[in-house]
């Protein structure tokens, strides 16, 4: 029996191809916002920080945006870049408080000069320093960005015992701002109750991601927004050896609840940005109590070498750049080799 012959299949109609095409365009648009968020400019306030009951204020919790210079082009370096906050209230990804089997950790203490707030996701220190690790041949190192603006040691160490050592580390870094930190010894840091500046998404703002980017307007914001009123500036002597000592005291204790706990420690002296020469030494005090790290000089290098065509900095910023990052993740991770503070189990790896 011969079959009967088959014609050209009949192609669809242009325009169901046009709406399918469309749909996949919009599918792909909301994808790409909700993972970026929308855009806000980096000097608002009222929707970065929110209140703690139990460590004082975090970052807002599960907050996505992009961080936006919000200035014309071309009136300076233009950047940007996109802000996840974890359910915890880091700049970081999720972390579970269990270690997974042979892990190693890395507690990164500090404020907003190594938050990594401005600069991709790779480039930030905690990224970085992990990265750093041969996970071939050793253990697999994960560093946790518990960097969040406003803190000082006292912040800090509240941060640790409250809820850093959930996280079992095994190292703890503490990024001291020797500007800001020796100033918020004697007037510590206020958490100031702010209105929000950004409402809540709601309607189709709290649908639709590519509706809340065009209107600037996270799907997050604080329950209970914060404004963080930084330390009145050391002006005497008598007062910056008040300050020393009281910081020494508290990175002692903050040695010792590591210690306790079963982590090494150590501090690096965080340069705020713009980078400026200080005559100030605290490695020299610090390392009565433990080991420390001065990265002013190698940032100090680095602009010299580069005669300010660097990333060193975000132009406005107190933040560090990508290059500052890098620097900071090499220098640190050396130091903590050589003063054999990394696990056995850790084996150093390509050093990009």
């Amino acid at each position: 029996m011969s079959e009967g012959i088959v014609g050209p299949r009949r192609r669809a109609p242009r325009w169901i191809l046009a709406a399918c095409s469309l749909l996949l365009a919009l599918l792909l648009l909301e994808l790409v916002t909700r993972i970026e968020g929308p855009p806000v400019c980096a000097g608002t306030e009222g929707f970065l920080l929110a209140a703690n009951d139990e460590v004082g204020w975090t970052f807002t919790p599960e907050l996505t945006f992009t961080f936006d210079p919000c200035a014309p082009l071309g009136t300076r370096r233009n950047w940007s870049a996109p802000v996840a906050i974890n359910a915890q209230g880091l700049h970081d990804q999720p972390w579970p408080y269990e270690k997974r089997p042979g892990e190693v950790r890395v507690l990164l203490l500090g404020d907003e000069v190594s938050d990594g707030v401005g600069v991709e996701r790779g480039d930030r220190l905690s990224v970085r320093i992990a990265h750093l690790s041969d996970r071939s041949r050793g253990a697999r190192v994960a560093a946790i960005n518990a960097a969040i603006p406003g803190y000082g040691p006292a912040e800090a160490l509240r941060f640790l015992e409250r809820r850093g050592l959930r996280y079992a580390p095994d190292v703890v870094v503490l990024l001291v701002d020797r500007e800001h930190d020796l100033a918020a010894t004697l007037d510590p840091p206020e958490a100031q109750v702010l209105a929000a500046d950004i409402p809540p998404a709601s309607g189709l703002l709290g649908l639709s991601g590519a509706a809340r980017w065009l209107a600037r307007r996270p799907a997050r914001t604080p329950a209970s927004a914060v404004r963080i009123v930084a330390p009145e500036p050391i002006t005497t002597a008598a007062d910056t050896e008040r300050a020393r000592g009281r910081l020494l005291e508290l990175i002692e204790r903050m040695a010792r609840t590591s210690h306790a706990a079963g982590a090494s420690f150590a501090v690096a002296i965080a340069p705020r940005c713009p980078v400026t020469p200080s005559d100030v030494d605290l490695c020299s005090d610090v390392e009565r109590v433990a080991p420390c790290v001065d990265l002013g000089p190698v940032f100090a290098e680095h602009e010299r070498n580069t005669a300010g065509r660097n990333e060193l900095c975000i132009p406005d910023q107190p933040r560090w750049g990508r290059d500052g990052h890098f620097l900071a993740s090499h220098k640190i991770w050396d130091t903590l080799a050589a003063r054999q503070l990394w696990p056995a189990s850790v084996v150093g790896g390509d050093r990009l």
